[in-house]
């Protein structure tokens, strides 16, 4: 069989008759890892061409809104569909792909957030290399947690577009502040930090304060979630929980954050927002208002909602 055959064997065996990649593996009588690449590499030449079109005339005119109320220069709405396998979250990352793949160019550095959103998104890119293109963490990210990497976007990222991955081995949240100041002060943080600030391209995404992703892989205690709520936070970005206004919240956890600061970030000239939901509304609106993105990538629901 020709490579050109087998590559179109692989397509038809997934995405004709629905095989998974284990199944289309073992028809084919290769590893697995063999077929994901097989299947990658048909979709690179063409031979699997997959769009979905959701530029009805409803969702161009709701882009064209947000836009013009927030002064976006990109903007995309995806539907606001999920299912009990596929959460909203992953939704909108998988349509944002698409949205920032043009956005990659030759010897540039992309700081990139966490988050199952931003993770859906590294997922979806096409596979392809870069020349010299850097990806940067914009927070902590260890844990003595595996789940951890359900979360863990930039690796991910850097592993699609073949570029140089840097880290920053340290919690989003230290247990204490005298913690964060040591890790703080090591030259490798400051090193990775500073290169985020400079970086061409940071892609973000934010927690909304009904669900907590830090509680919930054990970043933050109960108690401590509790009293970041009394204090008044609508949500959080890049690790640091925001008041009503979208400032950094006077209140202790946030000075045991690793990570750059949101208003640092305003140095990164494209700052690409992506994210949803119900409950990140608030925290997504007052940072539009602010203007701290310069793009934004939502389902239809929190499209609307941002509006009102």
């Amino acid at each position: 069989m020709s490579s050109a055959d087998l590559l179109s064997h692989a397509a038809h065996l997934y995405y004709v008759l629905g095989l998974t990649q284990q199944e289309t593996a073992e028809r084919l009588g290769v590893p697995r890892i063999k077929a994901h690449r097989l299947l990658a590499e048909a979709r690179k030449r063409g031979i699997v061409n997959i769009q979905i079109n959701t530029s009805t005339s409803s969702h161009i005119n709701l882009e064209m809104q947000l836009a013009d109320r927030y002064g976006l220069s990109t903007i995309s709405v995806s539907p606001s569909d999920f299912s009990a396998e596929i959460s909203l979250s992953k939704v909108i990352g998988h349509y944002a792909a698409p949205v920032v793949q043009p956005m990659f160019r030759k010897g540039m550095t992309i700081a990139m957030a966490w988050g199952q959103t931003l993770k859906a998104l590294a997922n979806a890119l096409e596979p392809g290399q870069y020349d010299n293109i850097d990806v940067v963490p914009l927070l902590g990210s260890l844990s003595r947690r595996s789940t951890i990497d359900r979360f863990e976007a930039a690796t991910k990222l850097a592993q699609q577009l073949e570029a140089e991955c840097y880290y920053l081995p340290s919690p989003i949240i230290c247990d204490s502040e005298s913690a964060r100041e040591a890790i703080s002060a090591q030259p490798m943080i400051k090193e990775v930090l500073e290169k985020a600030k400079s970086a061409d391209l940071a892609l973000a995404s934010v927690g909304g304060i009904e669900t907590s992703t830090l509680r919930a892989v054990g970043f933050l205690s109960d108690e401590e979630f509790k009293s970041v709520l009394a204090a008044g936070a609508i949500g959080n970005c890049f690790g640091y929980y925001l008041d009503k206004d979208a400032n950094i919240l006077d209140h202790p956890i946030n000075n045991r954050v690793v990570g750059l600061r949101p208003d640092e970030a305003l140095s990164i000239p494209k700052r690409i927002m992506v994210s949803g939901g119900k409950n990140k509304v608030p925290i997504l609106r007052k940072l539009l208002e602010r203007g701290w993105p310069t793009g934004l990538v939502t389902d239809e629901q929190t499209g609307r909602a941002l509006l009102k």
